[in-house]
């Protein structure tokens, strides 16, 4: 029911729907890097791989050479049809974005809290029913984004990033306005975008 609720709200209020005034995140040097699209590239030479795009490619999971570049700063895997992040997901300690939007995921893994460097983390369009109270470890993360997620509350954790967390999106996310204002009170300097609240205790 939800997720058709989100989808009527995204035909009948698309302006509501996408992300406004978040800032782009990635980092200024891909414009001149080489962006991995291939696995097989990739797997060639792990240890010189900073930049990987592999949205839009139908995976079911994220290819395990992935965790193999320990210098890796900017993932994109966007599009896909993953329902779940390995552990594996926290040796990627340089990672700065990561965008996993618009796929299957229902949780996050509790080793997300290990990339200490992460500044953006993109979940939008997924199906997230809760966060991890590690995500509150994500000390340097400056841009959240969780629209259109079935997310009902976020873990008291995440007040460890109010001096950091610069954005949240939380918008297509239908939650009370008690909801709303704990979590306005646990990161009183993030500019927070939600959309109307309701009375869904139910």
């Amino acid at each position: 029911m939800l997720k058709q609720l989100r989808y009527i709200a995204f035909l009948l209020f698309p302006a509501l729907c996408v992300a406004q005034e978040i800032p782009d995140m990635t980092p200024p040097g891909i414009s001149t890097a080489i962006v991995y699209t291939d696995t097989n590239q990739i797997a060639s030479n792990t240890d010189a791989v900073e930049y990987i795009d592999l949205s839009r490619q139908k995976l079911t999971s994220i290819p395990a050479v992935v965790f193999q570049c320990p210098n890796l700063i900017y993932l994109d895997l966007k599009k896909n049809k993953l329902e779940n992040i390995p552990a594996e997901i926290g040796q990627l300690n340089k990672l700065r974005v990561l965008n996993i939007s618009r796929n299957r995921l229902v949780r996050l893994p509790k080793e997300i809290g290990q990339l200490s460097a992460l500044k953006s983390l993109i979940l939008n369009q997924n199906e997230i029913i809760e966060l991890p109270p590690e995500i509150g470890m994500l000390s340097n993360l400056a841009v959240l984004d969780l629209w259109g997620n079935q997310l009902d509350k976020l873990p008291k954790e995440i007040g460890k990033l109010s001096e950091t967390l610069q954005y949240l999106d939380m918008r297509v996310i239908f939650m009370s306005r008690e909801a709303q204002e704990v979590i306005e009170i646990m990161l009183p300097e993030t500019k927070i975008f939600f959309s109307q609240s309701c009375n869904c205790k139910d």
